[in-house]
C-alpha cells in the first residue's frame, strides 16, 4: 500500500474528507513531478477518490483521460464547488472532420457537442452522469461540474461491472482510437503509474524476460539495416503500453526521455551481472538516471518512438561485460518462453 500526502489549496480535502490512499498492485503509485504541476491541486484529490470507485482503474488513467479532453478543465473549475465558471464544449458532432452525425435540438445549433472538462456526448452523460459525494443536497449531476464528471468517468470505463477489466478496452470504450488508448496509457505513465511497481513475472534462471505479457520475437540479429548498418539486437513485439521490466538487478547508467534518433526513447540498464541492457522505442522511462532496480521491476513502458513509429515494440540489445553486443535470441527464447506467442 502507498500513501502520499498533498498540501492541498482551498476547502476541497475538507469538503470531499479524501484521504490520499493508492493501494494494490493496479491502483497505481505516487503521482510523478509532472501530475503535480500538471494537476490542479483540487483536482487530484478527486481523480484519486473517483478511481476507487472501480476497482483496477488507476487514477493516473482518469487523469490522462481529463487532461486530454480539456487540460484539467482548462482553468475555468471552482475549487470549492467543482463547477466550471464557463461551459466546456467540444465542436459540433455534425459529420465533418471525421466526427460522427448526431442532431440535438436542445443545443443552439441544433448539434451535440461533448459536454465538460470530461468531454461527455449528452447520450453518454444521460446513462452515466453521477453526482459526486458532498455535493449539495437537491443538485442534479452535471457534466459541467469537474467532481461529477470525474466520477462519472470513473463509472463509464467501469461499465456498469465490479471492476474494469480490460484496461485497454475501458480507454477504447471512451474513444474508439488505438491511438487515443496508447495516448493515454503514456500519459498515465508521465503521471506515475506503474502497474504494481514490481510486476509479476517468471524468473527464469535468475533473469526475466524484459516485456510482461504476450511477446513475439524472431531471431533478426545481424541483419540489413539502412545506412549499412547491422541490427544489434532482437525486437519484441507487444501492446503498446506493455510494461518493460528490468531483465535483472542493477542500475539505470543511461536514458533518453527524448523521442528523437533511432532508437527513440530508451534505457541502459547494467546488470549485477556485469552486463548491460539497452531497451529502445519506449513510449516513457518510469526510472531516474543513477537509480537503482530489481528484477521484475517496471522500468519504462512499450512504444514506437524512434524509428518504429507506428509499430509499437522493443528493440533489446545484451552487452556482456558493457562491451559489444551479442546476438539476445538464445537468451530471450529461454526466459521469455513462459509468455512467447510465436
Amino acid at each position: 500500500m502507498k500513501v502520499f500526502a498533498l498540501l492541498i489549496g482551498g476547502g476541497i480535502a475538507l469538503l470531499l474528507g479524501i484521504a490520499i490512499v493508492v493501494a494494490g498492485p493496479d491502483a497505481g503509485s505516487e503521482p510523478s513531478a509532472l501530475a503535480l504541476k500538471e494537476i490542479p491541486p483540487y483536482l487530484l484529490p478527486v481523480y484519486v477518490a473517483a478511481a476507487t470507485t472501480c476497482e483496477g482503474l488507476p487514477w493516473q488513467v482518469l487523469a490522462a483521460i481529463g487532461f486530454h479532453e480539456s487540460r484539467h478543465g482548462d482553468g475555468r473549475v471552482d475549487p470549492s464547488t467543482g463547477d466550471v465558471a464557463l461551459p466546456i464544449l467540444g465542436p459540433p458532432i455534425d459529420g465533418t472532420n471525421g466526427n460522427a452525425r448526431i442532431p440535438d435540438a436542445s443545443f443552439s445549433d441544433r448539434w451535440a457537442h461533448a459536454m465538460g472538462p470530461m468531454q461527455f456526448i449528452p447520450s453518454t452523460w444521460r446513462r452515466w452522469g453521477r453526482l459526486a459525494p458532498n455535493r449539495p443536497a437537491g443538485a442534479t449531476p452535471s457534466a459541467q461540474n469537474a467532481w461529477d464528471a470525474i466520477y462519472s468517468a470513473a463509472a463509464y470505463l467501469c461499465g456498469g461491472r465490479p471492476s474494469v477489466g480490460s484496461l485497454e478496452k475501458a480507454i477504447l470504450s471512451y474513444d474508439h482510437s488505438e491511438a487515443y488508448v496508447r495516448w493515454v496509457l503514456a500519459k498515465a505513465a508521465d503521471y506515475g503509474y506503474v502497474a504494481g511497481g514490481t510486476a509479476v513475472v517468471p524468473v527464469v534462471g535468475g533473469m526475466t524476460c524484459p516485456v510482461t505479457g504476450p511477446v513475439t520475437f524472431t531471431s533478426s540479429f545481424g541483419a540489413p539495416r539502412s545506412g549499412g548498418r547491422r541490427h544489434k539486437g532482437n525486437d519484441l513485439f507487444a501492446p503498446y503500453g506493455t510494461p518493460l521490466v528490468a531483465i535483472e538487478n542493477g542500475v539505470i547508467v543511461q536514458l533518453d526521455n527524448v523521442p528523437v534518433g533511432l532508437g527513440g526513447i530508451d534505457i541502459w540498464l547494467r546488470g549485477d551481472s556485469g552486463t548491460n541492457y539497452y531497451y529502445a522505442h519506449d513510449s516513457s522511462n518510469v526510472v531516474a538516471l543513477g537509480q537503482r532496480v530489481t528484477l521484475g521491476q517496471v522500468i519504462a513502458y512499450l512504444g514506437d518512438t524512434g524509428n518504429a513509429e507506428g509499430s509499437p515494440q522493443l528493440h533489446f540489445e545484451i552487452h556482456p561485460g558493457g562491451g559489444p553486443a551479442v546476438d539476445p535470441y538464445a537468451t530471450l527464447s529461454r526466459i521469455c518462453a513462459p509468455n512467447r506467442r510465436n
